[in-house]
């Protein structure tokens, strides 16, 4: 049976723009966190932000990259309308430019077939003397996110002091090699437990998110449930008014009968007042 080769790991982050620069970075669950309302940025206070979607490699090669705009609300929150589901549009896009690992997907405004979204792309040009994509390139190769690449990882296993060294007899194959299998060893244990400790990591994360998503539903289903009450509250006092508003009219109408009754009265009265004097 021929075995596939396994999809290359790819990183997702979210960049965002100043004039001079790049001034924020951060990876997809936290932007996705930002997208819920989970957490705020206040340094984006009502401004609409230029931000790019990014893939990376494990060799820190970005592989895709979708500019975007973003806007905040006057406390720092995304503004809760936006909505473009930036990994479908990072899987159509074109090919872009060679950013180091051979031609990126790109998507900005002016490269794009999706022109649904064209109102939340921008155009990646200059900016402080340097291009928009160096900047990108220059900030994934910094790795100020900690991405785990290839080479990173490689020298966090096999450090040397964690490696068993073979007896000088055993390099020719004449010897024991009880050294070379306890180094092999040594690597695949620590990949395991780094691996342990990485998936232990996200684990924590979507924890602490979930938890985050369970208290903003019970902040909301808490405020829908006083706005219903509020809203009966209402209708009663309302409806209390509107009793004593027609008890009013009857009374009024009730009164304009007996007034006219009286007028009626007052009024023979006075005719056979007249007939008497006659």
């Amino acid at each position: 049976m021929m075995s596939t080769a396994a999809k290359p790991l790819l990183t997702e982050a979210v960049m965002f723009f100043s004039e001079r620069g790049i001034s924020k970075e951060m990876l997809f669950p936290e932007f996705e966190a930002l997208l819920d309302g989970l957490v705020a940025s206040p340094e984006f206070a009502d401004e609409t932000v230029e931000a790019v979607f990014l893939q990376i490699n494990a060799r820190l090669q970005v592989r895709a990259a979708v500019f975007f705009t973003l806007d905040f609300d006057l406390d720092g929150y995304v503004n809760r309308l936006w909505n473009m589901p930036l990994r479908q549009i990072a899987e159509r896009a074109e090919r872009g430019p060679d950013m180091g690992g051979g031609p990126i997907r790109l998507v900005c405004l002016g490269y794009n077939k999706q022109p649904q979204y064209r109102p939340m792309l921008w155009k990646p040009g200059q900016r402080a003397g340097t291009n928009d994509l160096a900047l990108v390139k220059d900030a994934v190769a910094r790795n100020s996110l900690g991405i785990l690449g290839e080479d990173e990882e490689t020298l966090g296993v096999i450090s040397p002091e964690r490696l068993n060294i073979a007896a000088e007899d055993a390099w020719y194959g004449g010897g024991n090699i009880v050294g070379g299998v306890a180094a092999e060893a040594a690597v695949a244990e620590e990949a395991q437990a780094q691996q342990e400790k990485h998936d232990r990591e996200v684990r924590e994360y979507r924890q602490q998110i979930e938890l985050l998503n369970n208290r903003l539903r019970a902040l909301t289903l808490e405020k829908e449930q006083a706005l219903v009450e509020l809203r009966g509250t209402h209708a009663e006092h309302l409806e209390i008014v509107q009793g004593e508003l027609l008890d009013i009219k009857q009374e009024l109408a009730q009164q304009q009968k007996v007034n006219a009754h009286l007028k009626r009265e007052l009024s023979k009265a006075q005719s056979r007042s007249s007939t008497d004097i006659d």
